[in-house]
């Protein structure tokens, strides 16, 4: 959810160039497309895919041909699939910790976040302890060093982002795996409070939090992935994170979501299991 990916990068600016081959200002351009200037900037600085429609309206405008049609729908297939790496967000300004204030504004340009997790408390709701644990162990979920001034900052982060929990109008749906509740980033004291916290948020009016108890196994092979909006997937692995924005992809998810959800604890349940998992723990 960070950095400018290569692939939407050379979108960017294979929009930029045509635009440019036009001789005509973003103003201007903007206007002969009647949008909004702030449209025009946001594709060619790659902060927004454009759709297929828009690449035609976008080619007609400039006056280029149908060649550059096909040469720009064969760009936006590619960006449509992203992978970007930990280990580049982490050379960044700001390393990860600016990483997780960019996931924060992707959030808050969001009305649904919908995230399964299958063993393991996702970051919109850990606490900083668990955060910090996570974060230190030598089998942390990047795999990606982080020093500890890094790790503070990063969990500093991470809590801030948990600010769209307590906003109206949001539908934050988060689903764990039971295997979740008994996995212990480092002192059981630390994953005890993790499940008071649970417990807490699911209260919340903003939050349905769900749990697929042992041994149910709706959607296999499982992996943890976050959807925003049902338009973007995001899939985390041990080095980077892929984004998906094909909306054919994106419907796999939807339906994986929707088959894990109707596996679930929900609410009330969900607060009994895992009351039940702490009072083993204790």
């Amino acid at each position: 959810m960070a950095s400018l990916s290569p692939r939407r990068a050379r979108l960017a600016a294979r929009l930029r160039t045509v635009r440019a081959a036009a001789s005509t200002s973003g103003n201007r351009f903007a206007a002969d497309l009647g949008w909004q200037q702030s449209r025009v900037s946001k594709l060619e600085t790659g902060r927004q895919l454009p759709t297929e429609a828009d690449i035609r309206h976008w080619v007609a405008a400039a006056g280029s041909g149908t060649d550059v049609v096909a040469e720009l729908l064969e760009l936006l297939a590619a960006a449509r699939i992203e992978y970007v790496t930990h280990r580049d967000d982490a050379r960044r300004g700001g390393g990860l910790a600016a990483v997780q204030a960019e996931v924060a504004a992707l959030e808050a340009r969001v009305t649904r976040i919908a995230e399964w997790q299958p063993a393991m408390v996702p970051g919109l709701v850990q606490t900083a302890e668990y955060a910090r644990e996570l974060l230190v162990r030598p089998g942390r979920p990047t795999m990606t060093e982080v020093d500890e001034d890094g790790v503070n900052a990063l969990a500093s982060e991470r809590i801030r982002r948990q600010d769209i929990l307590y906003q109206p109008g949001r539908r934050i749906q988060l689903i764990l795996g039971e295997a979740a509740l008994h996995s212990a980033p480092g002192r059981i004291d630390t994953l005890l409070g993790q499940l008071d916290r649970l417990i807490s948020i699911a209260g919340l009016a903003t939050v349905e939090l769900g749990v697929v108890p042992f041994p149910a196994m709706p959607v296999m092979p499982l992996s943890s992935f976050c959807l925003h909006d049902d338009t973007v997937v995001f899939i985390e692995t041990l080095t980077g994170e892929q984004q998906l924005h094909e909306p054919d992809e994106v419907a796999v998810y939807v339906a994986a979501f929707d088959l894990l959800h109707d596996a679930a604890a929900i609410g009330p349940d969900a607060v009994a299991l895992i009351q039940r998992v702490a009072a083993g723990l204790r």
